[in-house]
């Protein structure tokens, strides 16, 4: 029986557990390490798991991993992001994704991530069994090129920013790549009934979300 445990620290990370294994998914903003820590305190964690590359998401991982001992995982594609958030062009839908860009945009520029190298590469269909977790990787490129999300048997899908519930659920307000980002949350759908994770805003119901 899967335990996950939503840390809003700036973006939400999740402390996901099994039995007596825990993995750390995302790590949230600066000023938000000494929260973290206190939720996976005594929970074996194993890993940490970056769902993709933005400040907003690992911008802890390099502190946590240290001060857990646990390694460090992602995707190869966004790896070039640890050193520089605006490598790529992001781009925004809306109003509100031009919003959430400016700022996005903003943080990007004048945060430090303290630098790191990934212990462990993830891609489509890794197992977590060697952490203690029965999950397994799901490629959902478009957010970003190396976005993933981390599928918990039938019940369950972290998303990472595949799919954001800022303002309502939906699909990312921002993206390097609108058309990989639809066929990313078709997929999502397709996965039938699972409760969503998000890397922002609380958990929903799996439904259709492009029409």
């Amino acid at each position: 029986m899967y335990h996950i445990v939503q840390i809003k620290a700036g973006s939400n990370c999740y402390l996901v557990s099994e039995a007596d294994s825990s993995i750390l998914v995302d790590t949230g903003l600066k000023g938000n390490e000494r929260k973290i820590l206190d939720v996976c305190k005594g929970k074996n964690v194993k890993l940490i798991v970056l769902t993709h590359g933005h400040i907003d998401h690992i911008q802890n991982a390099a502190y946590l991993a240290n001060k857990m001992q646990v390694p460090i995982a992602m995707h190869e594609k966004d790896i070039v992001l640890i050193h520089n958030n605006l490598c790529r062009e992001m781009k925004s839908n809306g109003f509100p994704g031009n919003i959430i860009k400016f700022f996005s945009v903003m943080s990007a520029k004048y945060a430090k991530i303290q630098t790191f190298v990934p212990d462990v590469i993830l891609k489509e269909g890794d197992k977590l069994l060697n952490y203690g977790i029965d999950g397994e990787v799901i490629e959902l490129p478009g957010h970003t090129q190396g976005s993933i999300g981390i599928k918990l048997g039938d019940q369950y899908l972290l998303a990472g920013d595949a799919l954001m519930n800022f303002f309502a659920p939906g699909v990312s307000l921002l993206y390097e790549n609108r058309e990989q980002m639809q066929k990313s949350a078709k997929r999502i759908s397709d996965m039938g009934r699972l409760i969503i994770y998000f890397g922002h805003g609380n958990a929903v119901e799996n439904r259709i979300w492009v029409k």
